[in-house]
């Protein structure tokens, strides 16, 4: 027997709209974060500040992980 593929209720819809939503968003804070936090090293750097550059280069670290961790969250779930 063949087995009917089933058609999304307007429930799952909305929460794959909604799942979407939120890995743009996830995608748009780490690519802000890591421009700040290039900002920080730069600003670090000219002023021969080794705290602000570390600083930097944890932020830019944490939204790269941000960013990544958002690619393998599965579209279908």
């Amino acid at each position: 027997m063949e087995q009917k593929p089933v058609e999304p209720t307007d429930a799952a819809a909305r929460r794959k709209l909604i799942r979407s939503k939120v890995h743009v968003g996830l995608a748009a804070v780490g690519t802000l974060s890591a421009v700040a936090g290039i900002g920080v090293v730069i600003n670090g750097g000219l002023y021969f500040n080794r705290t602000k550059v570390l600083v930097g280069v944890g932020i830019i670290i944490v939204s790269t992980v941000l960013y990544v961790s958002m690619l393998f969250i599965s579209a279908d779930e």
